[in-house]
């Protein structure tokens, strides 16, 4: 019973087959034998090879992938820091710039206070410069005040100043601003240059006048602002300036120092000529003839300056002291040209 247990145990291992099918096995598998290698030509073989290489180009581009990602995530997290920067600093930007404008705010009102304030003692200076010199007008009338006046140690910054006033006063109505003779500011040039007549008007001014430098400039002064579109109708200006100039050129260094300056006669003939206040044309003939009737001071350049017949026809039309002034100045010329 033990042998036949064992034996039935040691069959339990194999497999019966029957003849039939080992011959078909082998059957199929010369049949495989004959058939593989032309199923495995060369171009399977190189699929295969093919496919290998792609595989291991695969891992590599996966690799490379993988590596890329990696510097996408800290090209990203570098982004996203700076961008946090920026955002950090536009932020600081924007509260620099509301703090700017608050300050800007500020100092406007501070600017504007101050243009307020300026321009308040402006006006408190011109009001205050034009009642004093009004009233320094009327005492240097006296020939003691002119005296007084030249005496102390101030007499040379006064014409400076008087200088740089007239200058900047006919400048600014040279660029647009019209001057407005009931204003403060007028009376306070008008003043000044009405000190500067009466103290031409004596000797000892007219000689301080033509002998500082201060004096000269302030004459310089006085003639361009005649050759000057600047004075424009200031009637009253313009004859205190020529009022001045005429009392100047009775000195005679004042007289040499103003035939000098080129043009001056052409602006006397063209007020003369052009002007409709015979009180203006009048100063310009008196200062015209103060020039030609002193033979010393008159040149051929000075008599080809001045038009005979042009003076003979405002003689015609003029009438009182204006056509007597200009009679006198034809009569003057006429013997100079003679003479000459």
């Amino acid at each position: 019973m033990a042998d036949k247990g064992m034996k039935t145990d040691r069959n339990q291992h194999f497999l019966k087959v029957s003849r039939a099918d080992v011959d078909q096995l082998v059957t199929e598998i010369m049949q495989f034998k004959e058939f593989l290698p032309k199923v495995l030509n060369s171009d399977l073989v190189g699929l295969y090879k093919k496919l290998d290489h792609c595989e291991q180009e695969l891992e590599v581009l996966e690799a490379e992938n993988r590596k890329l990602r990696v510097e996408l995530d800290q090209m990203k997290m570098h982004h996203d820091s700076e961008i946090e920067a920026m955002k950090k600093q536009n932020n600081s930007l924007l509260e620099d710039g509301e703090r700017y404008k608050e300050e800007k705010y500020v100092l406007k009102c501070q600017l504007s206070e101050a243009s307020q304030q300026m321009n308040d003692q402006s006006d408190y200076c011109s009001c205050m410069g034009a009642a004093v010199c009004t009233l320094l007008w009327r005492v240097s009338r006296q020939q003691e005040s002119v005296t007084s006046l030249l005496g102390g140690n101030k007499a040379e910054e006064f014409l400076q100043i008087t200088s740089r006033t007239v200058e900047s006063y006919f400048d600014s109505c040279a660029g647009g601003e019209e001057a407005k003779e009931n204003s403060e500011e007028f009376q306070f040039v008008l003043a000044l240059v009405g000190i500067i007549t009466n103290m031409a008007a004596a000797a000892q001014g007219r000689e301080f006048l033509v002998t500082k430098d201060s004096g000269r400039v302030l004459i310089d002064t006085f003639m361009k602002v005649l050759g000057g579109s600047s004075a424009g109708k200031n009637v009253k200006m313009r004859n205190l300036i020529l009022m001045a100039l005429y009392n100047v050129s009775i000195n005679m260094s004042g007289l040499q120092y103003i035939t000098k300056k080129r043009g001056i006669l052409g602006n006397l003939m063209q007020t003369i000529q052009g002007e409709s206040d015979s009180e203006l044309s009048l100063n310009a003939a008196r200062l015209l003839q103060s020039i030609v009737m002193e033979p010393n001071s008159l040149t051929s350049e000075i008599f080809d300056s001045i038009s005979l017949p042009v003076l003979q026809n405002l003689a015609r039309t003029a009438k009182g002291e204006l056509r007597d002034t200009l009679l006198e100045v034809m009569s003057d010329l006429q013997s100079y040209h003679t003479g000459f």
